[in-house]
């Protein structure tokens, strides 16, 4: 007996670009309006502070990396290449400046700065040849790779940032530290950010380990995603003046659409007596008012 089979799609492999087109794609992001810019301002800078004196001079060294930081704030990707560019822009520009400082220095326009390039003989007036001399044994090795290191480092700390503020964004907030809390009117004083944190480090403290958290019903309770030698808890968080039952019955949808077997819903408040009732006899929630963990924190 034939059995016909339902031919299944053939997946094409990868094809990975060529360094060619990976050159050619890292040129084509290369932001030039804002390289050529700070390229420029860069330029301006740091001849300043290498015509100065040699204190100033020190300081030379710290501009061609902030303008990298700088650029890595505000370029949106291909650090490395627009590092670069930035290197090799104010370097040019950095020699069209000192060319011209220097053209402008031997017709006498502007003093020349003071060099002793042989120790025979003494100080005296560079020329132009020696500025562009010493320009480019100083400047080559730091207006290159020094702006693409601030660059590469800026954008990598920018995404961290970016990436950190997409998931706070997607949690709904971020947790607050809670400040001392020797009371408990400070207990119950807490916003609802600053009673996840204290929360969540009281439970760390007795071995519970934290997963993630979420807050949900438009801020009004804060999700804690914990475990326990293995087994999830799901705690609701709540700065109600009375906690509803409604808070316990939405708990325990979650936890069964999330498939969490234990759960707790804390408040540093306090429970209407229905809301009592209904989790009696329940063994997989408990509930915990202020007074409650107050206790277990001073315990």
């Amino acid at each position: 007996m034939n059995v016909e089979t339902t031919p299944q799609p053939v997946s094409e492999p990868t094809v990975k670009p060529s360094l060619w087109q990976r050159i050619v794609h890292s040129f084509r992001a290369i932001e030039w309006l804002q390289v050529l810019l700070v390229g420029l301002i860069t330029a301006i800078a740091w001849c300043s502070l290498f015509l100065a004196n040699n204190f100033l001079q020190i300081l030379a060294g710290v501009v061609p990396v902030l303008a990298g930081i700088y650029l890595g704030r505000k370029i949106r990707s291909e650090p490395l290449a627009n590092g670069l560019a930035l290197g090799i822009v104010t370097f040019l520009f950095g020699l069209a400046i000192m060319a011209g400082y220097g053209l402008v220095g031997e017709a006498g326009i502007a003093p020349m700065p003071i060099i002793q390039l042989d120790t025979a003989q003494p100080p005296a007036p560079a020329t132009l040849i020696d500025l562009l001399t010493i320009y480019f044994i100083f400047s080559a090795f730091a207006l290159i790779p020094f702006p693409a290191f601030g660059t590469v480092m800026s954008a990598r700390a920018e995404e961290r940032n970016r990436q950190m503020q997409r998931e706070i964004a997607e949690r709904g907030g971020r947790l607050e530290r809670p400040g001392v809390v020797r009371t408990l009117e400070d207990l119950q004083g807490l916003s609802l950010p600053q009673l996840g944190s204290y929360v969540l480090n009281l439970f760390r403290k007795k071995g519970f380990e934290f997963t993630d958290y979420r807050f949900t019903d438009k801020d009004k309770h804060l999700d804690l995603f914990l475990s326990y030698e293995g087994v999830p808890y799901l705690l609701r968080l709540s700065v109600a003046d009375k906690v509803r039952p409604g808070t316990l019955e939405s708990l325990l949808q979650d936890m069964k659409r999330l498939g969490v077997p234990k759960g707790v819903v804390i408040t540093s408040t306090e429970f209407t007596p229905d809301t009592v009732k209904a989790a009696g006899g329940r063994r997989n929630v408990i509930l915990i008012d202020g007074k409650t963990l107050f206790a277990i924190a001073e315990g």
